[in-house]
């Protein structure tokens, strides 16, 4: 069994696959950058996917700064590059909190980003 501070740097470093038993069915996940709100574990799941699509078609390199565990809280903040020929495309960094229910599955996501896209 995975801790919690596992599931979220897992999830946070792109490794979806990894944390789907993890995801409460009722969970929302609100992605402030893109004006987003991902509600169920359906549809966070398709998107989890879709963005695992994207990923094989870059490299990334992603950097955690830190983590504050709250208990049933915990953010984590970094950075990840985004690198397509040899050239960065994108560098965002990013603050993710991750809200946990009484059986260890994640509730709610809030994901802050700032992206800073190279190629147009």
């Amino acid at each position: 069994m995975k801790s919690n501070t596992e599931v979220v740097q897992l999830l946070s470093g792109g490794k979806f696959d990894e944390v789907e038993d993890h995801l409460a069915e009722n969970i929302e996940w609100q992605i402030y950058e893109e004006k987003m709100t991902i509600t169920g574990r359906a549809e966070v799941l398709k998107f989890c996917r879709s963005v695992a699509e994207y990923f094989k078609t870059i490299t990334t390199k992603f950097e955690m700064f830190g983590l504050v565990n709250g208990g049933d809280k915990i953010s984590i903040y970094g950075r990840a590059e985004f690198i397509r020929e040899g050239k960065t495309v994108n560098l965002v960094h990013s603050c993710d909190v991750y809200e946990f229910g009484g059986d260890g599955k994640i509730l709610k996501i809030y994901s802050y980003c700032n992206s800073q896209p190279t190629e147009q």
